[in-house]
């Protein structure tokens, strides 16, 4: 099995010593804990509010109430406490837990909005003692340094959709990507709309329809919040058809880390929103196509739009490479059209501009790509699977998938 790296494991260990870890399901916040990080006591909370222990006198803890008692002298001897799923125990238990700051090390970890709302909420009594961490997909020059077992295109490619890790104990890495991934899609089928699970709170999940039709809405390729509206409206499901009435749900999404909202190079205000994950585009987009959230498909019918989706998953995955090593902010650019920019500091000012040609290309298609791109003063990439040899252009540079693999390790 793959063992993925985590660079987040070490900005978490730099932090202060109560810290709360959070983020939608799936993304590995319990892999990290239990592989990367060290502890004294490791409590599972599980859905019955009982919990399964490590470090305790007891392996199994049915009432929250002596589980507290036993946490709270662990805290008071300095050891490091990790409770997983907190949010799934009694809400006094927030209030209880915090009357031990500052004793020990505390690791809150949890996958709802009750625990951004509730433990960084103006008038939760964790506030100011505890500092946020949110957990997202696996970063992509992470999965790079991962996947070198594997031909570099084949890294890159199965890097895309790899971002969520928990594919690599599902499926095997290895073949035909497109044929991949429409085997993937047979797998999710009954699981993705789960990933979503306990992210909202019941009253919350009054609302689920509403969430819904959002990821839809971005996978079927609607990304302005108003378009959403509308089609929400039309619906049924929102009472009003205004961009203003659909982004706290929006929002809301987007702090979980299930949508992501990139700026527009050159417009002020105005922001792209779409699914952070590209499996999760996937799957929603083939949803809206094909109805594959119903029935599976034969690998025919769907083939030409899974290489769609796994062209658009490739730029957005190389893109997010070049943020990370730049460090700097994606933004996209609809005049001219590119595939991304990096951009820095407050004026926004680029650093790199790039192009993913992930199929055949000429040397005709980097000059067109040069034209586009001169009045930018800044690094210009132009991303294909492997160099030619003859494509070089002014001061664009031609890069190949063993050059992001080589970069990122």
């Amino acid at each position: 099995m793959i063992v993925l790296k985590r660079s987040e494991v070490e900005e978490i260990k730099e932090m202060p010593p109560w810290v709360l870890l959070f983020g939608r399901r799936k993304v590995g916040k319990t892999y990290l804990i239990k592989n990367f990080l060290d502890y004294d006591v490791y409590v599972a909370v599980r859905r019955d509010g009982s919990s399964l222990t490590e470090g305790l006198k007891l392996t199994q803890v049915d009432s929250p109430r002596d589980l507290m008692d036993m946490l709270g002298v662990k805290m008071r001897e300095g050891r490091t406490v990790v409770v997983d799923e907190f949010q799934r125990l009694p809400k006094w238990f927030i209030d209880e837990i915090a009357m031990q700051h500052p004793n020990g090390k505390l690791i809150l970890s949890g996958s709802s909005m009750r625990v951004v709302n509730e433990v960084l909420g103006s008038r939760s009594p964790l506030l100011l003692l505890i500092f946020p961490y949110r957990l997202g997909l696996v970063r992509p020059r992470d999965l790079l340094a991962s996947l070198t077992e594997l031909d570099p295109v084949d890294a890159v490619q199965y890097g895309a959709f790899l971002q969520e890790p928990w594919l690599t104990e599902v499926l095997e890495v290895s073949g035909n990507i497109v044929r991949w991934l429409h085997k993937a899609l047979t797998v999710i089928r009954f699981g993705m709309p789960a990933l979503i699970g306990e992210v909202f709170t019941e009253s919350e999940r009054s609302l689920s329809q509403v969430y819904e039709a959002i990821l839809r809405g971005l996978g079927a390729g609607l990304w302005r919040p108003g378009d959403l509206a509308h089609r929400l409206h039309n619906t049924g499901l929102l009472a009003n058809g205004g961009s203003n009435y659909i982004l706290p749900y929006i929002k809301n999404l987007e702090t979980m880390g299930l949508v992501t909202s990139v700026p527009i190079f050159r417009m002020k205000k105005r922001k792209v929103y779409r699914l952070a994950s590209p499996l999760m585009d996937t799957y929603y987009y083939m949803a809206d196509k094909h109805q594959t959230d119903e029935v599976d498909r034969p690998f025919n019918e769907v083939r030409e739009n899974l290489r769609r989706m796994i062209s658009q998953g490739l730029e957005r995955f190389i893109a997010r490479y070049y943020a990370e090593a730049e460090q700097g902010r994606l933004e996209y650019s609809f005049d001219p059209e590119l595939d991304f920019i990096i951009t820095q500091g407050r004026e926004r000012r680029p650093s790199v501009v790039g192009e993913v040609r992930w199929g055949k290309y000429t040397r005709r298609d980097v000059l067109d790509f040069d034209h586009k791109v001169n009045d930018l003063g800044c690094r210009k990439v132009f991303i294909v699977k492997k160099r030619t040899g003859k494509e070089w252009v002014n001061e664009v540079e031609v890069v190949e998938a063993a050059d992001l693999v080589r970069e990122s390790t």
